[in-house]
């Protein structure tokens, strides 16, 4: 992929992804920071698609500079007219879908999984209620 501009408007940027919003889909370009290879980032992809299927992502591509580092460009359903949810209504969710909090601010486990870094900046709550999780940090046991 050689413009990035061309998926749409730049939106907020993290720790390892920048971000363009299109109509109905958002753009994650990672620089996998977090993950260290492409490998990893697949995994991790894999274990969201498969806990949080209302916000899977899908591999739309490859980007890069010259002399740098490949990086993979994701997709994701824009989830609309949301905001961020409260820690309470984190935790709630992640109560019902099997998940215990643990001891540190925005960690999750249950038997097979642990899920970190779920802070309202990565979770959205819609104009429904219903909640989302857009960004999250994930390991298998």
């Amino acid at each position: 992929m050689c413009d990035v501009f061309d998926l749409g408007v730049p939106g907020p940027s993290g720790n390892e992804n920048d971000t363009y919003v299109s109509n109905d889909i958002i753009y994650k370009v990672n620089n996998l920071l977090n993950t260290g290879s492409i490998l990893r980032l697949l995994d991790r992809i894999m274990w969201h698609n498969n806990l949080f299927y209302d916000t899977a992502y899908t591999l739309h591509g490859f980007t890069g500079f010259d002399g740098r580092t490949v990086m993979p460009v994701l997709q994701q359903r824009l989830v609309k007219d949301a905001v961020p949810a409260t820690t309470i209504e984190i935790e709630t969710y992640m109560a019902a879908i099997g998940f215990a909090k643990q001891n540190d601010e925005g960690r999750y486990a249950n038997a097979e999984y642990e899920v970190w870094d779920l802070v309202p900046r990565n979770v959205l709550r819609d104009k429904d209620g219903d909640v989302f999780i857009i960004d999250a940090e994930i390991a298998k046991k």
